[in-house]
């Protein structure tokens, strides 16, 4: 029964990723389009795991379980990660392309005109989504499962991939194989914070801090 639902979460959760990204290259590329999809697919896929699978259920994912202090813990990574990342991006301008950073949140719809908008909708329900989603119903579970090893790989690769398939455009390879590799590192840091919290609670938060860090960022590029 275990292996059914390892198969499982491995094909809907790489249909759910295959399917956003397909829209990437589609007339619907648009901010709103992509988000509607994604928010649909990434809550839809772990509802259709637990309705099938018979295997625990989705609100066991939040229950925090007395696991106060990983989460403090992760409170104060995610200051650590939004300083680190202003310092980073303090250094690394000289070899920054202003026009990447630009050319990908066209890519994915994003313009100065809707730039608050998608913001707003990323540090409330975006990062919510994908901590659900990568954290939650993928590597949580799977953990759960006893798949201790596979957890840890699946869900960072297929987080890595999922967003550098969103920058596939106006990024040199040499910073893409950098990104991906630096996507899996993230993810595997995620992994581990969920796993000691053993929730998606202080993964959470974590995000939320750095994704406040690269909008802050991004408002930058789009708006000087």
């Amino acid at each position: 029964m275990k292996n059914k639902n390892v198969l499982l979460i491995t094909a809907l959760s790489l249909l759910a990723c295959i399917a956003h990204g397909a829209m990437l290259f589609t007339p619907f590329n648009n901010y709103i389009y992509t988000s509607a999809v994604k928010i649909i697919l990434f809550v839809l896929c772990p509802i259709l795991y637990f309705m099938f699978s018979k295997e625990g259920k989705l609100k066991d994912l939040f229950f925090l379980k007395g696991n106060i202090k990983s989460i403090k813990y992760s409170l104060l990574l995610g200051v650590v990660a939004f300083v680190t990342i202003f310092i980073a991006f303090a250094v690394i301008p000289p070899w920054l392309d202003e026009s990447m950073i630009i050319n990908a949140m066209l890519n994915v719809g994003i313009t100065r005109d809707n730039y608050i908008f998608a913001v707003m909708y990323y540090l409330i329900i975006n990062v919510a989504l994908e901590e659900l989603f990568f954290r939650g119903f993928i590597f949580l579970t799977l953990y759960r499962m006893n798949y201790k090893y596979y957890a840890h790989l699946y869900s960072s690769l297929l987080f890595a991939i999922y967003h550098v398939a969103i920058m596939k455009y106006g990024v040199t390879p040499g910073l893409l194989l950098i990104s991906t590799i630096g996507l899996v590192c993230v993810g595997l840091i995620f992994n581990e914070i969920t796993r000691r919290c053993n929730n998606v609670f202080g993964s959470y938060a974590l995000h939320i801090s750095a994704s406040l860090a690269i909008s802050l960022i991004g408002f930058y590029f789009l708006y000087q």
